[in-house]
This record gives C-alpha cells, structure tokens and sequence, in this order.
C-alpha cells in the first residue's frame, strides 16, 4: 500500500515539475520505508531488523567520519565496530524491552515523529534543502499513514460485518493503556517541531495553485504521443542509413 501510494505521489510531484527525477526516487525510497516503520515495535519482525541494522551501519559510519583525522585505519574500525555493536544489540534490546506490538509505535503521533526525524536527519546530517527534507518527511509520514490505515481496515470484517479484536489498535492517537508513552511522545513532537528546517518554502509551493497547473491527469490528444514521435524519428533514422548503404 504505501509503495503504490508512494509511486502515485511521486509520479505526480515529477509531472508538476515540483521534483526532479532524483528526488522522485528518493520521495519513493523513504515513503516505502515510512510503510514499514509502524512495524518496528515487533520484536521478531523482519522489518525491525532491517531498520536497526541499517541504522546501526549508517550512524557508525558519520561517528566514524567525526573521528577520521589523526587516526590509523584499525582504530577507525575500531570506532566503527563499537558504535554498530552498541545500536545493534545495546540499544535494539533496551527498544524491544521498552516497546510492545501495536502499541504507541503503531500510532498516528509516531508517524510524525517519523516524518520529523526523516526531515532533521536530510537537512542536518546530509545537507539537503529545507523543501526537499520537508517533502521527505512527508513520504515517510504519509508511508506510516496508509501503513496505519490498510490495518484498520484488515481489522474489519467485510464478509461477517463485525469488528475483530484488534480493531482501534492500529490508526490512533495514542495508547489508552500507556498514558506515560503517549505523553512523551507529543512532547517528543513539540521538541522536533522545533528543530525542523524552515517551512516556509513548502507550503507557499505545496498550497499555490500554480504549481499544479502543469499537471494533466489524462493526456489531452494522442496518448503517448511524445514516445510515438521518438519511435518514429528512430525508424526514419534507420531507413535513412539502410538507404546509404
């Protein structure tokens, strides 16, 4: 779900000329991504692993790279094992115990969190523009969205038209059993709200009509009739260096 919603989104960002090509694939990238991350608080899960052994080797390569100078190559190493060993055990096992499945992870508050740290992390650590690390943000918040959403209609039965019993697990505003979780992370908003990269961009191109005026839906002549005129330019190019022969 989120990878379609994701390439839809996309797709149309590119068409409006609001991405480039680039940008497309990286918009796409972290959406699918930000459809996984609710799934993060199962402790047997795939997906945990995967965004914990990722996280583990992308943070110990920048505290890798703060040390760099001065160093031999064994003790960069050194300083790179550490830091994976630490995030992929230490801080994995203190998660697991601290979190429970379908609990304040699998909420709508995390997926702001989410999209807030993915926005931080693009602007801070890898540079990006203020646009751009909001635009990200908002992938990977709308990827933990229709992640939340797709659950909450699994919790219902179409067939019987009867809840089952996870329904209200999934798409909330908080965990009515972990008052504390939920608390903390609204005041978790509020700290990353704060240490957002300006907004002021993205909404004045996101909200502005002009931006979507370049957008065509359905194609207003013949379909495909750029990649036609491609082909054909191909095929007399090939007629014409078979007649020079």
């Amino acid at each position: 779900m989120a990878s379609i919603g994701s390439s839809i989104a996309a797709t149309m960002l590119l068409a409006s000329a609001i991405a480039s090509p680039q940008e497309v694939l990286l918009y796409f990238i972290l959406g699918v991504v930000g459809g996984l991350l609710p799934d993060i608080d199962s402790d047997n899960s795939l997906t945990v692993r995967l965004v914990f052994t990722f996280s583990a080797t992308l943070i110990s390569f920048l505290v890798m790279f703060r040390h760099r100078v001065d160093n031999t190559v064994i003790e960069l190493f050194i300083i790179w094992a550490a830091s994976f060993v630490f995030i992929k055990f230490f801080i994995f096992s203190l998660f697991t115990k601290l979190t429970a499945h379908r609990g304040i992870i699998h909420s709508i508050p995390a997926a702001v969190v989410f999209g807030c740290m993915a926005a931080i992390g693009l602007n801070r650590v890898f540079y990006f523009n203020d646009f751009v690390s909001w635009m990200a943000g908002g992938f990977v918040f709308g990827g933990s969205i229709l992640h939340l959403i797709l659950d909450e209609l699994y919790s219902f039965n179409f067939f019987s038209l009867k809840m089952k019993k996870s329904s209200g697990t999934a798409f909330k505003f908080g965990s009515i059993g972990n008052i504390k979780a939920t608390i903390s992370i609204y005041m978790l908003i509020a700290v990353l709200f704060v240490a957002m990269p300006s907004h002021n961009r993205f909404f004045s191109v996101i909200f502005a009509l002009q931006t979507y005026e370049q957008l065509e839906f359905f194609p207003s002549g013949k379909w495909f009739s750029q990649l036609c005129a491609e082909l054909g330019k191909t095929d007399i190019l090939k007629n014409k260096g078979t007649k020079s022969l």
